[in-house]
């Protein structure tokens, strides 16, 4: 691809043509769609195997490069290297191996080709491989001057190109290094937050359900965070939060954050507004580097009916959602306050609403509902929608309708979600 004449670079806004970018890389790439079908191919790599893109693009890699008939060992640990990948969606390094080309136009003969190919995923959102990048680095100089006047053996005996085998073991030691590495600092994230988010109360007159699910994407985890408890006047508070940052760094933020909004809703008997006011002030103070939405509501003692006064406040949360007995949803909207830990010092606005027999009260992060190009304002109303539509059942039963509804195979961002159902007076 050439050069576009008429394009301008007019500052860091400008867009990029990535695929005048690709079209330009130096090493050879090929773009495959999951089912091994070749979408592109950058001009290095139609170069390296000597052919036009109109015998490459829209074959499957096989068609488009045939494996020799008498040496299909290359070929067949290519293919199921890109069918794990698809597959998985973890990289892969594959080589050395040997694949032959076939020379374009020129019958059956083949050219003996040796190469190092890395294999990488390209994600969607949710984590679904949408296509597959291969990388192909042909080393068949390196593997004759290591091999010597020897004649080819049938089958790749590696032990005999020491240079590439040791390029290729380093390549796939640093990988399984920082794979470790990665999944250590995860694992770690998860336990401390598993640690933190302790099951809820058990409270006369109501069910509280929660739920965590890390993000499908196994680099985010970290921030975000459920809790409930009782107060000393008999009310009980529930949170939801969502610290800023996805990483084992997050989670330990998250562990101080919820610890001294816990600390002083329940020490200070605090509404939702106060508490986080007085928690925004603590964490400054106590330089906790700390930021992230968050929403707490307080629910008071039943009235002889079973229903009870809820006062809740927003610190740039989403609003919570209640469903109704007769299933009908609203989302609690209001004026909200400014996230945690930028220490505006305007006091955060509480509303309140009453609670009664068979309602459910529903808080929840921004991973349940924030889709990347959707707005948000879409997706709250969808939310309603869907839990309007899911039957009638307790705050669990609730809870995985929404989650199999919303997340079925886990979201871009970590979700976590409270319900609060309210019984009546005789406990049902």
């Amino acid at each position: 691809m050439g050069k576009d004449e008429d394009a301008q670079v007019s500052g860091p806004e400008a867009a990029v043509d990535y695929r005048a970018v690709f079209a330009s890389l130096s090493s050879p790439k090929l773009v495959l769609s999951p089912d091994l079908v070749v979408l592109d191919a950058n001009d290095a790599f139609l170069a390296s195997v000597r052919r036009p893109a109109s015998a490459v693009l829209g074959r499957h890699v096989l068609e488009a490069f045939p494996a020799r008939p008498d040496r299909e060992e290359g070929s067949a640990a290519e293919i199921e290297s890109l069918q794990r990948v698809a597959r998985t969606g973890r990289l892969e390094v594959l080589g050395p191996h040997r694949y032959d080309v076939l020379e374009h136009g020129g019958g059956d003969r083949w050219e003996e080709r040796w190469w190092i190919v890395t294999n990488v995923p390209v994600l969607d959102s949710a984590g679904h491989v949408t296509h597959l990048v291969q990388r192909a680095e042909d080393v068949t100089d390196i593997v004759a001057v290591a091999q010597g006047p020897a004649p080819c053996p049938a089958v790749p005996v590696v032990e005999e190109v020491p240079a590439v085998v040791e390029h290729a073991m380093a390549v796939s030691s640093s990988l399984e290094r920082f794979g470790a590495a990665f999944e250590r600092e995860r694992a770690a994230a998860i336990e401390l937050q598993d640690s933190l988010l302790t099951p809820p109360p058990q409270v006369p007159g109501l069910t509280i359900g929660v739920r965590y699910r890390p993000a499908a994407r196994e680099v985010r985890v970290g921030g975000d965070w459920y809790d409930a408890f009782r107060t000393p006047d008999g009310a009980t508070v529930v949170v939801v939060g969502d610290v800023t940052g996805h990483d084992i760094s997050a989670a330990a933020h998250m562990g101080q954050l919820r610890g001294t909004l816990r600390a002083v809703a329940y020490a200070q008997d605090a509404g939702p507004g106060p508490a986080l006011d007085l928690a925004d002030r603590t964490a400054l103070g106590l330089h906790l580097d700390a930021t992230g939405t968050v929403l707490v509501a307080r629910l008071g003692e039943p009235d002889g009916t079973g229903a009870r006064a809820v006062t809740w406040s927003s610190a740039g949360h989403p609003p919570p959602l209640l469903r109704r007995a007769d299933g009908t949803t609203a989302l609690l909207e209001g004026r909200t306050g400014a996230l945690l830990g930028f220490g505006f010092g305007a006091p955060r606005p509480e509303h309140t609403t009453t609670l009664h027999p068979g309602d459910v009260l529903l808080l929840y992060t921004d991973g349940l509902v924030e889709r990347r190009g959707v707005r948000l304002r879409e997706s709250l109303t969808a939310l309603a929608a869907t839990v309007a539509q899911l039957p009638a059942g307790g705050a669990d039963e609730l809870l995985d309708g929404v989650l199999s509804a919303l997340v079925p195979h886990g979201a871009d961002d970590d979700v976590a979600i409270l319900a609060v159902c309210v019984q009546d007076p005789a406990g049902r």
